[in-house]
């Protein structure tokens, strides 16, 4: 994430130890300063830097160091040895911080108006040689993503171990500029390198060396004299650095390095032109936007995105973890690990009919079968249904409950010519009098269940369906009571429907009371009124308005697309209860008429009323600080959909959780029909199933280590990542309505005369945020601001700290 125009930084790692890193590093310093730029005869200023080093101070190269210690071992070892501890200074995040700050000040003109051209910081042993803390130095120096020029290895297997550093290397997402070795006569890698990555990787391979006893390639070994060793080291950079006719130097490298500098600045400088003429953006009215208005993101790691502006890349917070697909950061080793070695294992293969391991194994973890620190999200279901995204998802999942009810309430006639012979009387006109009624869903105002067209019809007219001209809206949508915080109070606000008395919100002590369905279920006099409200909607619906319903498809908890609006769980617990518990309603088959409907007791584990269908494809693992929804109303779903987090924000993959009744529905008979047809070509990818895998593996370790303990103690039962404090003072701000915070999930909702999606009230205080390094976007005049499962506290404190003041 280190860029600045003006000067050419690269990191140099070592395919192994004793490759020649060092001399390599000195001899790139030394051919910078040596070689006239284009069109001057002046050469370029370069700073080099070793940040961690071992061993005496007076043994170490000329480089700058940062952390140095004297034990001559591995850096991990070495700084333990010297304070038994790893100092602060020596944690990851110091360390990349203070090269950070470094290359800053090699950048920028000092008293006396100079600053670098070029800066060349050398890495500690090889590409996984561990760093201070332990860590691979691969992983060390990422958030920085420094170009990297990779010193290969000449010796015996040095084939071997190059291209797995280069593999190593580019899986975490360097740019790789260069390979230099030295000439290699005898095993001759230099040859096959060069070859093998020019046709595979355009990646240039340069043989380099200077004189020797040996001939031409490594130093030689050390002289007796200090001086004898000076001298002939002397001549041997000379010639490292400026070649002879048959040995280039190390000056056509720098050339090079130079070329590639500035084809990266022309990349960066048109990223976001070029992406604004050309590409079509989802959810964003390109007329609002400039090219300068463009985040041109060269690269992302942790919780920071790498923007290109003023001629540098600079760190900004991706504050909607990147559209609400991450859990554990950018980036993350271990997940682009898997995603590899599934791609190298299978690619993509087909599913159906078949089986392949990693969507197996993803199955199992997601219905239970495997133990885990926490309950599996699924562990009330008994299949798993693979599809794309969210959208999908839902799709299937609405395919799922509708063809239920529709198999249990309306049965089809026992033979084709009792079909052929009733069907004119079911015609509008007929002797059935009344056109047939259509299956709808039931479901909350404000939900969105996503952008495909059957996932829209489930949700009722809004901003994002009234343009669309298929949309048809085929469902009837519920007033949520909705969870504010206001002026530190947390208040129940009721919609009209449900208002008695005048009293238009209720109090409570704390959010862990709010959420303690179980307790309310028995104790709050709004479980009774919620109760007894829905009966009467519903029966108001069915048998005076006549409608059929096949579903009640919720977003449990907090409804994202719709304004991050959070619903009391108990008005959703209830409704669950009230629905499955009127199946005498939904069974009528001739309302507004009372057909006595005749009671079929259904086997154990079977739904009831309607299929109860969850969407968690934003809310489940732990977005909210549980695993799935059903840990807080007290009551599983029938279907229930899972995606973003899922597949830790690497590639699209959702899954559709059922139980066995469900799948039943269509597995009753042989007949290829009655089957679901329903699929996409990547079903249960392997790539996705196996981040997936890893994903929930880290999710596991996370909670069975109790990284958020800290966080917990701190809220109580129901938690979240933002201070508690600060989401009270924000509750109290005059510019905001209310402010709400669970799990990652940071709502602030901004005082306007224009509520909704359309509003523009948001717009000001995003730009302002964004000029301090966060980057946001907004639900109309709602503020949301997301972080990960794995942000650091100073992250967090930063962006309070900035919002904060952006408000002020």
């Amino acid at each position: 994430m280190a860029f600045w125009g003006r000067l050419r930084a690269h990191q140099v790692f070592g395919a192994d130890t004793d490759v020649g890193k060092t001399i390599f590093a000195t001899g790139l310093a030394l051919a910078t300063a040596a070689c006239p730029r284009d069109g001057t005869p002046l050469a370029e200023r370069v700073a080099y830097l070793k940040p961690v080093s071992t061993g005496p101070a007076h043994e170490a190269d000329a480089s700058e160091t940062l952390i140095q210690f004297a034990d001559p071992v591995s850096p991990h070892l070495a700084a333990v040895h010297a304070t038994g501890a790893l100092p602060p200074n020596a944690t990851d995040a110091a360390i990349a911080q203070q090269v950070r700050a470094w290359l800053d000040r090699c950048a920028h003109p000092d008293a006396h108006g100079t600053a670098f051209d070029a800066a060349i910081v050398e890495t500690a042993g090889g590409v996984h040689s561990p760093a201070p803390s332990g860590t691979s130095q691969a992983d060390l120096l990422r958030p920085l993503r420094l170009p990297v020029v990779l010193i290969g290895s000449s010796q015996l297997g040095g084939i071997s171990t190059t291209r797995a550093a280069l593999e190593s290397l580019r899986m975490r997402g360097y740019d790789v500029d260069a390979v230099l070795l030295f000439p290699s006569p005898r095993y001759q890698n230099d040859t096959y390198l060069q070859q093998l990555l020019r046709d595979e990787l355009n990646l240039p391979v340069f043989a380099v060396g200077g004189p020797s006893a040996q001939g031409w390639g490594a130093p030689p070994m050390r002289a007796a004299h200090s001086a004898d060793d000076v001298a002939q080291m002397r001549t041997y950079y000379h010639g490292l650095v400026h070649g002879t006719d048959e040995h280039p130097g190390l000056l056509p490298v720098v050339r090079h390095l130079r070329e590639r500098h500035t084809a990266r600045h022309a990349e960066l400088t048109t990223l976001a032109p070029r992406t604004y003429a050309q590409c079509w953006w989802p959810f964003t009215q390109h007329t609002r936007y400039t090219p300068d208005d463009v985040m041109a993101i060269d690269s992302a790691h942790g919780d920071t995105f790498a923007v290109y502006d003023h001629d540098a890349l600079r760190p900004v917070v991706d504050g909607s973890a990147s559209w609400w697909t991450q859990c554990v950061g950018h980036a993350h080793p271990r997940l682009t690990s898997a995603a590899a070695y599934a791609a190298g294992r299978y690619g993509h293969v087909l599913f159906p009919g078949a089986a392949n391991a990693p969507a197996l194994q993803l199955t199992e973890r997601l219905l239970g079968r495997t133990p885990h620190s926490f309950r599996a999200p699924g562990h009330w279901a008994d299949r798993v249904f693979f599809s794309d995204d969210g959208s999908t998802g839902m799709e299937v999942a609405l395919k799922m409950a509708l063809q239920s009810a529709v198999r249990r309430y309306e049965p089809q006639p026992a033979t084709a010519a009792t079909h052929a012979r009733i069907a004119p009387g079911r015609e509008a006109g007929g002797l059935g009098g009344r056109p047939r009624r259509e299956w709808q869903v039931l479901g909350l105002q404000g939900s969105y269940h996503g952008d495909t067209i059957g996932a829209m019809d489930a949700c009722e007219p809004s901003i994002y369906s009234e343009h669309v001209a298929w949309y048809r809206g085929r469902g009837q949508w519920l007033a949520p009571p909705t969870l504010h915080m206001r002026a530190g109070r947390v208040e129940v606000q009721l919609p009209a429907a449900l208002c008695t008395d005048g009293a238009q919100t209720a109090t409570y002590a704390s959010l862990d009371d709010v959420y303690d369905v179980a307790h309310r279920l028995e104790h709050d006099t709004l479980a009774t009124h919620y109760r007894a409200a829905l009966n009467d909607t519903l029966e108001r619906l069915v048998l005076v308005e006549g409608h059929r319903f096949g579903a009640l498809v919720l977003e449990p908890l907090v409804m994202g697309a719709g304004g991050m609006v959070f619903v009391d769980p108990l008005f959703q617990r209830v409704l669950v209860d009230v629905v499955r518990a009127r199946e005498d309603l939904f069974a009528q088959r001739d309302a507004p008429l009372r057909t006595p409907v005749p009671h079929t007791p259904h086997a154990p584990g079977a739904w009831r009323g309607l299929p109860v269908v969850f969407d968690e494809v934003f809310t489940g693992l732990f977005r909210l600080g549980a695993a799935s929804a059903a840990e807080v109303l007290g009551t599983t779903p029938d279907i229930a959909c899972f995606a973003k987090i899922l597949s830790g924000g690497v590639v699209p993959l959702s899954v559709t959780l059922a139980t066995e009744d469900i799948f039943a529905t269509f597995a009753s008979s042989p007949e290829k029909t009655h089957a679901l047809l329903h699929g996409h070509s990547y079903t249960a990818h392997p790539v996705g199933c196996a981040v997936a895998n890893e994903t929930l593996a880290i999710l596991d370790t996370l909670h069975a280590q109790g990284a958020w303990h800290t966080h917990q103690r701190a809220w109580g039962r129901v938690w979240s990542f933002w201070d508690r404090a600060f989401v009270e003072q924000l509750s109290h701000h005059e510019r905001v309505t209310s402010a709400m915070a669970l799990g990652t999930v940071l709502k602030i909702e901004l005082a306007d005369a224009h509520q909704g999606y359309a509003s523009n009230a948001a717009a000001s205080l995003l730009e302002e945020l964004r000029t301090h390094g966060v980057h946001l976007r907004p639900l109309g005049n709602v503020v949301y601001v997301m972080c990960s499962l794995t942000t650091p506290a100073d992250v967090l404190d930063a962006v309070q700290t900035r919002l904060l003041a952006a408000l002020s």
